[in-house]
């Protein structure tokens, strides 16, 4: 048997909570809407080809003789496909598992089958909404850190400090996972963040007073011209250097504002560039679940910057309503209550040009 509530923390008396909606929820971020950062394509059913063509060139030369002139010019084209996976999950909850003593929901019984059957009540409601926003938290996981070869770290190894993660995170190959290849492909431009190297937690991740910017100019210097003149790029990076920024502006004593996003991120300008704060995305699963090595369980890659625009970081789904669309149902045989969600996903980076990233 499963409950999706653990009451076994509370002290069960007289004096405890009896409502849902004084319930504090454990929250160290607001999750952001998935169109923030990225592009969104919809409809995606199976392996789909995505076709880049390449711009021709030089073309316009000398027009002298009877015979019109032909420089040659070209363009080429390059293919990446979708392939999204299905991603799901099901929390199985057998009500007469919990302590009649949980007034939340026992006092609010009128009939026997109450006992087992929770439709419609407060905490079907509590419990949906938590599942909702736990499938928000693994689309944007699996999206950026999704990895399917992903495996237990070793003595000189990265990986998940936890063999028992790897279920969360080998259903797709995300973003860092394919701009790691494009780096090494050389098809991706990137800035060493040296401190990267530290064999301590503390080390990694203390930075020079002015490091972010000197990040910042690394990343732009290798930024392609058609990546800086997009008006919709933005640096995308952890805490770390953020804060970094933040405090380097400060110590000038130069005026900035930081700006709160509806979408739950923090943002600071640099350049005539939004520097976005990227810790609800990176950092909780990056500190929580990944380490360097056994070693010296160092972080993996902690600071990390990305240039790019959204629509170059989409991510593909067959309908995006699937994500926060949660399935509830009682079964009387069993005399246990489900609540599911299911959805396809995919992310990529699309054109090489259109990114430059430092770690």
């Amino acid at each position: 048997m499963a409950t999706g509530i653990d009451v076994s923390a509370l002290t069960l008396n007289p004096k405890e909570s009896e409502e849902y909606g004084k319930f504090v929820i454990e929250r160290v971020f607001e999750q952001p809407q998935l169109n923030a950062i990225h592009r969104v394509w919809t409809g995606v059913k199976m392996k789909e080809q995505i076709v880049f063509a390449s711009l021709f060139g030089k073309t316009g030369i000398k027009d002298s003789t009877c015979t019109r002139p032909t420089s040659g010019a070209k363009s080429t084209l390059t293919q990446k496909y979708w392939e999204p996976a299905k991603v799901g999950d099901t929390l199985v909850n057998c009500q007469s598992e919990i302590s009649a003593l949980f007034k939340a929901y026992y006092t609010k019984i009128n009939e026997y089958k109450d006992l087992f059957d929770i439709t419609g009540s407060d905490e079907e409601l509590f419990l949906l909404t938590m599942m909702s926003d736990s499938a928000m938290k693994a689309v944007m996981r699996l999206a950026w850190f999704g990895d399917t070869t992903v495996a237990a770290a070793g003595a000189a190894a990265a990986g998940l400090a936890a063999a028992g993660n790897v279920k969360y995170y080998d259903a797709i190959d995300g973003i860092w996972k394919k701009v790691f290849a494009g780096v090494a492909s050389t098809d991706v431009k990137r800035y060493e963040i040296t401190e990267n190297a530290g064999v301590t937690p503390a080390a990694q991740m203390t930075l020079a007073a002015g490091r972010a910017v000197e990040i910042f100019e690394g990343v732009w210097a290798n930024a392609d011209p058609r990546l800086k003149a997009d008006a919709n790029k933005r640096l995308m990076v952890n805490n770390a250097i953020w804060e970094n920024y933040r405090q380097y502006l400060q110590g000038k004593g130069e005026n900035f504002t930081i700006q709160y996003t509806t979408d739950g991120f923090r943002e600071l300008m640099w350049n005539g560039v939004k520097v976005v704060n990227m810790e609800v995305i990176w950092d909780l699963d990056l500190f929580a679940d990944f380490v360097d090595n056994t070693t010296n369980n160092a972080y993996y890659l902690p600071n990390r910057v990305i240039l790019t625009v959204p629509d170059n970081i989409p991510v593909a789904t067959l309908n995006e309503g699937d994500m926060d669309t949660i399935e509830s149902w009682y079964e009387k045989k069993e005399r246990q209550n489900y609540s599911a969600y299911g959805f396809t996903l995919d992310a990529l980076y699309l054109e090489g040009y259109m990114i430059s990233v430092a770690y």
